[in-house]
C-alpha cells in the first residue's frame, strides 16, 4: 500500500514537471525559433553587402570591399564601378576573399536548412528536431568564424591597395582602410550562432531528462510522445484513485477491528 502510495505521488510529480516544462520551453522555443529566422537574414545581409572594409578620410582612393564585389570611384564626379559576382569566382579578386565568400554564403545555407526542418516538429518528437538545429548552428558558427578569419587575408591585393594605400605590405593590414558594418556584423552573428545551439542542445536535454524512459527506447514521433503524456497523465490519475481507495479501505478495516475489541 505504501509502495503504490509513494509510486503514485512520483508519477503525479513527474507529470506536474512535464507540464511545467512544456509551458516554459514553448515560449523559449518559440523566442530561439525567432532568433534564427534573424540570423539567417542578417547572414544574408551581411553575404551580399560589400561593406566589409572601405575607405576613409585618409585613403587614396574612395571604394568599398564585400566578399565577392567591390565598388571604386575613379575620380570625384564619377559613379561607383561595381564588380565580382558569386555565381563567377574569377571574379573576386582573391583566393581568400573566394574562401571567405564560401564560408559565410554555407554559413547562411544552413541557417535556412535549419528553418525549413521546423517543419519536423510535426513528424519527429521536439528533442530529435532540436538537436539537428543544434548541431547546424554550431557548424554554421564555425562557418562563419573560419569566414571572418579568412577575409582579412586577402587585403594585401592590388586592387585593395588602391583604396586602403600601398603601404599595405602583408596580409591582416588594412592600411588606411576601415572596417564596415557587415564585417562587425558578422562578428557579432559568429556569438549569436553560439549562443542559439547551446539553447537548442539545452532544450533537447531538458526535453529528455524529464521523459527518459521514452527516450531511452528509441526515436519516437511527436504523436507519440502526445500519446504517452496523455496515457501518463491517466495512469497518474488512475494511480491517485488507486491510493486513495486503499487509504480509505485502510481506515475502515482499523474502525471496524477497534469495535469488534470492545465487544
Amino acid at each position: 500500500m505504501y509502495q503504490t502510495s509513494g509510486s503514485s505521488h512520483h508519477h503525479g510529480y513527474m507529470r506536474i514537471q512535464y507540464l511545467n516544462y512544456v509551458r516554459n520551453s514553448r515560449a523559449i522555443a518559440v523566442i530561439w525559433g525567432i532568433f534564427t529566422i534573424c540570423f539567417a537574414i542578417l547572414n544574408i545581409v551581411a553575404f551580399i553587402q560589400p561593406q566589409w572594409i572601405g575607405d576613409t578620410e585618409e585613403s587614396p582612393q574612395v571604394g568599398y570591399f564585400g566578399l565577392f564585389s567591390h565598388c571604386i570611384r575613379n575620380g570625384p564626379a564619377s559613379t561607383y564601378e561595381c564588380e565580382g559576382e558569386f555565381t563567377d569566382f574569377s571574379t573576386i579578386l582573391s583566393g581568400s576573399f573566394q574562401a571567405a565568400a564560401f564560408f559565410v554564403g554555407f554559413s547562411a545555407l544552413l541557417f535556412l536548412i535549419c528553418i525549413a526542418c521546423f517543419l519536423l516538429f510535426f513528424i519527429l518528437n521536439t528533442a530529435t528536431v532540436l538537436q539537428i538545429c543544434g548541431w547546424m548552428q554550431a557548424i554554421s558558427a564555425l562557418s562563419m568564424f573560419l569566414g571572418c578569419v579568412i577575409y582579412p587575408n586577402g587585403w594585401d591585393n592590388n586592387t585593395v591597395k588602391s583604396v586602403c594605400g600601398y603601404a599595405v605590405t602583408s596580409s591582416y593590414n588594412r592600411g588606411s582602410c576601415g572596417l564596415r558594418w557587415a564585417f562587425i556584423l558578422s562578428i557579432i552573428l559568429i556569438f549569436d550562432a553560439i549562443i542559439l545551439a547551446l539553447l537548442a542542445f539545452l532544450l533537447a536535454y531538458k526535453q529528455m531528462k524529464l521523459l527518459p524512459e521514452v527516450y531511452e527506447k528509441g526515436d519516437h514521433s511527436k504523436s507519440e510522445l502526445n500519446g504517452y503524456s496523455d496515457t501518463y497523465a491517466s495512469k497518474s490519475h488512475t494511480m491517485d484513485r488507486f491510493s486513495e481507495y486503499s487509504t480509505h479501505r485502510s481506515e475502515r478495516s482499523k474502525h471496524s477491528q477497534s469495535h469488534s475489541h470492545r465487544y
